[in-house]
């Protein structure tokens, strides 16, 4: 199996929340029954396990709702192929009239088993709970599902996890660690969302023919099938050009971070990227700049001149800027410029000092406005629930902001109320500067052009493919110059 990003592509990005799914199936049971639609599920999943793999003896673990309905049906369809399959009720016997329906069609009751040893099987079906669950499990459930775990066997899961709840990606008192998920309709929101995302392995989209309510969903997967096609410009200094300031105290990470920013701008398609530094802290660019311009400046009020005269489309503020009272006059100032911003690093520290008051200038601005926070940031300014779509989107509607809530799941919010995912990504961006490089390429595409929600966007896509090209051992100067390389393949 190899369903990676691109493969993701030719698929629906919606998202679905439980109530969305449920009004889906209600809408589709006007005109077809409840059954014929159990049947069109089991088969899909099915046909998926028949098409990609061989298996020697399966169980298939079937709960008392539907989820356990369609585990009948798909055994059903199994043993019609002569294999060597066992099922378990572990919870309950079928409870909803469509699982009875399921259980009585199946002519083999030999089949249902009473104990089980989950070593005995190369695979498990995992149909216990599905998207419906609403339970805490209990002390039975969790001993079961931590058996399942430490088999041997591959799983696969119908539509979720068991354990894992369909909305937010949180985890019961545990939960089934799957090898594949099945999503039945649509992807679910809780399958790329953390630790979900974890527990369901590869998730796989099935088509089982319910009404399409797409326009009702909030949240998409954040995928791109080409590279925007930007502004056709005849100089640099039409195609975009960003401001990056720079802190007082320029070594170390400090140093990196600035950079970062600065030479992802570049290597992503802007036409220039101006440093401005301040008059003392020159000579630690000296050996490293080449392509960038460097600006100087002596206090705030030459700051201010600076940004005033300047002209620019984007400016980067807060990568390796320390919490100062100057740098805090700065960054007031910088928020009432009719000039787009990407905002990272130590202004949420900024912000939550001066919340209502940040918060009033940011309702306020005149321009685009981007937040790349990490969670421990993101908690330094906004409210924090068990939802993370839901948290990112009203931080975007607060801040007048787009909002990426940076992490291994992703999530780029917009004040409109739609939220992206980032579908893939890797664990070893997790470096330092990295973060840098992410605002860079969403300054870049800002003063190419794009709005603040594309831009954020396709920055988060490059940068995580550049993340996934590279693997162990990157840095963050890797990611900038593999900038080019991910933009040329968007192109073929």
């Amino acid at each position: 199996m190899d369903n990676n990003y691109y493969n993701l592509t030719s698929q629906s990005p919606f998202l679905y929340d439980y109530k969305l799914i449920q009004k889906a199936e209600k809408k589709t049971y006007e005109t077809v029954e409840s059954f014929t639609v159990m049947q069109k599920a089991a088969k899909a999943c099915y046909s998926f396990i028949k098409k990609n793999f061989k298996f020697k003896k399966i169980l298939v673990l079937c709960g008392p709702g539907n989820n356990g309905g369609d585990g009948i049906i798909i055994a059903t369809h199994l043993l019609r192929d002569n294999n060597l399959i066992d099922i378990a009720y572990p919870i309950s016997e079928p409870q909803t009239e469509d699982s009875k329906k399921a259980l009585s069609l199946l002519l083999n009751k030999n089949c249902i088993k009473q104990k089980i040893d989950f070593n005995n099987y190369d695979l498990i079906i995992d149909a216990l709970f599905g998207i419906g669950l609403n339970k805490k499990f209990n002390e039975n459930i969790i001993s079961l599902i931590n058996k399942i775990n430490s088999s041997q066997s591959k799983i696969i899961s119908i539509d979720m996890p068991s354990g894992v709840f369909t909305d937010n990606g949180q985890l019961n008192a545990t939960a089934i660690k799957a090898n594949y998920t099945l999503s039945l309709h649509r992807y679910k929101q809780g399958q790329w969302l953390l630790p979900g995302k974890k527990y369901c392995g590869e998730n796989i989209l099935l088509d089982i023919g319910l009404e399409d309510l797409d326009s009702e969903s909030h949240a998409k997967l954040n995928l791109f099938k080409h590279f925007p096609k930007l502004a056709s410009f005849d100089h640099k200094y039409s195609r975009g050009s960003c401001f990056v300031i720079a802190g007082e105290n320029l070594v170390g990470a400090a140093k990196l971070a600035c950079l970062s920013a600065s030479k992802s701008i570049l290597r992503s398609g802007a036409g220039l990227c101006k440093l401005l530094i301040h008059n003392s802290q020159k000579n630690f660019f000296k050996n490293h700049i080449l392509e960038e311009m460097i600006l100087t400046y002596k206090n705030a009020n030459d700051f201010k001149k600076i940004i005033k005269e300047q002209k620019y489309d984007s400016l980067v503020y807060g990568c390796g800027i320390d919490n100062t009272l100057i740098n805090k006059e700065i960054f007031r100032f910088l928020l009432k410029q009719p000039k787009n911003l990407v905002l990272d690093a130590v202004v949420f520290t900024m912000i939550e000092e001066n919340r209502d008051e940040f918060m009033q200038i940011l309702q306020s601005r005149p321009a685009q406005t981007v937040m790349t926070p990490h969670i421990g940031e993101f908690k330094r300014v906004f409210s924090v629930t068990n939802s993370k779509i839901n948290d990112c989107l009203n931080a975007a509607i607060e801040s007048n902001s787009v909002i990426v809530l940076k992490g291994n799941d992703t999530v780029i919010g917009s004040k409109d109320g739609t939220a992206y995912l980032n579908a893939y990504t890797s664990s070893y961006l997790a470096t330092a500067g990295s973060g840098d490089v992410l605002a860079g390429l969403i300054a870049s595409f800002l003063s190419q052009g794009l709005n603040a929600l594309k831009a954020a966007r396709l920055g988060c896509y490059i940068h995580s493919q550049c993340g996934i090209n590279l693997g162990f051992g990157l840095i963050a100067s890797d990611l900038v110059e593999e900038i080019p390389n991910v933009i040329k393949k968007m192109n073929q």
